[in-house]
């Protein structure tokens, strides 16, 4: 859509964890790589995301790992992600977790008692002391019980998937809950004393200008302290976790994400509705720290801010990654493989093609704060930062970019074309057909 990137990086609500991918490197020795490296350097704190696939229903636009609630492997998953969560503890040391996310799926359908067995495993396998913990919620699925469940887990902060304040908007993107039920959400969630992010989604079948203005006045009206604004983007190749779903299966998937795709508004509607974003919540006092997320003052992610930063951040549960050491892994996004995988005790899937240096830069840019070439250089060397600062000089003119002396940022034009600036990061061996 124009080049608009402003879900890189996203996987399900507002953290940004890539979909999974299929492939698994040969076991050396034993021992992973990840292993090696974790050992060689322990991480002293870290982020720890927590994945929770269920899901009362399957959305049709979503291509994260997500299984049915009421799985005959639920039990089992439980079992196996606290044996993860003891083995990853036991094997970095005990760490600190600086913040704590769990995300999905819909970590809200957890019974109280399986949110309290999480709680024991995280607490007696880490220094468990987050300045921030966060958990997804669809909005009809919390009651009291459940959420003091998460409170007494140490939550301070519920990330809504509102998605759209329209009954038609909801119906459009095949959404189970009603506009009626956000409201009662974030009441019920401040009631406990939690945060609030509103997740929501733009660009769906039919939306207009006016509708979506709707969605962010209804949802500034809630007041809540975080928002994150996503256009509907639709994979049209099968996910690995279409598996985890029993019935049609992808075909059927396929074809309701063809037929949305064809609906959507085009490329110039997604950059308008985007700009209106844009406008409405930075008039509202919302500032604009990411490309797709906006927060009040003092209430960033800071969980999230640990991907962008590129920091070191465990992920347990299926489909979940992992960023230790430098190296990025993942675990697989099928219930009954991961679920042997971890009495296996496998390793996570290497991703080989990562580059530290390349994701540094990618990433800083997502920020408004941008990205320092002198604390760049100072973590991958002068020869990546040299070769950083020659690729975005190469952009002067384009109006995608300020500098600021070593400092560069995306402008807003940037922000709305960003992959046009990413593409210019990658590597000399990378196909950079890129036109701005």
């Amino acid at each position: 859509m124009n080049g608009m990137s402003v879900r890189d990086e996203r996987a399900a609500g507002d953290a940004p964890r890539a979909p999974a991918r299929e492939g698994s490197p040969a076991r050396r020795d034993g021992v992973s790589r990840v292993e090696r490296v974790s050992a060689r350097r322990p991480p002293t704190a870290l982020g720890v995301y927590v994945h929770i696939p269920f899901c009362a229903s399957r959305c049709p636009y979503c291509d994260f790992a997500t299984a049915p609630a009421r799985s005959a492997l639920r039990s089992r998953y439980l079992d196996a992600l606290d044996s993860e969560i003891r083995r990853e503890g036991l094997r970095l040391g005990k760490p600190r977790v600086s913040t704590l996310f769990f995300g999905g799926g819909t970590p809200s359908l957890l019974e109280p008692v399986e949110v309290a067995r999480l709680g024991s495993a995280l607490n007696e396998s880490f220094d468990l002391r987050p300045v921030e913990a966060s958990v997804e919620a669809n909005p009809a699925t919390l009651d009291r019980a459940r959420l003091e469940a998460w409170a007494a887990l140490g939550i301070t902060r519920l990330s809504l998937g509102a998605q759209s304040f329209s009954p038609v908007g909801l119906r459009a993107l095949g959404r189970t809950h009603q506009p009626e039920d956000i409201a009662p959400a974030v009441a019920a969630a401040r009631s406990v004393g939690f945060d609030v992010n509103l997740d929501l989604i733009f660009g769906w079948p039919g939306q207009t200008a006016v509708g979506w203005r709707e969605d962010l006045e209804a949802a500034a009206a809630l007041g809540p302290d975080h928002l994150s604004c996503y256009p509907l983007e639709l994979a049209l190749e099968p996910e690995e976790a279409v598996a985890n779903w029993p019935g049609a299966g992808w075909r059927s998937v396929e074809r309701w994400r063809r037929r949305a795709a064809a609906a959507q508004p085009d490329d110039d509607g997604i950059a308008t509705l985007y700009e209106l974003a844009e406008a409405f919540l930075g008039a509202n006092g919302y500032r604009h720290y990411e490309i797709a997320n906006w927060a009040r003052p003092g209430k960033r992610c800071r969980h999230n801010l640990g991907y962008w930063r590129n920091g070191d951040w465990l992920g347990v549960g299926v489909g979940a990654h992992s960023h230790l050491a430098g190296v990025r892994s993942r675990n697989v996004g099928v219930l009954p493989a991961y679920i042997g995988a971890i009495d296996r005790h496998d390793e996570r899937i290497v991703d080989p093609t990562a580059d530290a240096a390349v994701d540094g830069a990618m990433l800083a840019l997502r920020l408004d704060e941008g990205l320092d070439l002198v604390r760049y250089s100072s973590r991958f060397g002068l020869d990546a930062a040299s070769r950083v600062r020659n690729a975005l000089r190469a952009l002067d003119g384009t109006q995608l970019l300020r500098w600021s002396g070593e400092r560069v940022r995306l402008t807003a034009r940037g922000r709305l074309l960003a992959s046009e600036v990413f593409v210019r990061l990658l590597p000399d061996d990378v196909n950079l057909s890129a036109s701005v």
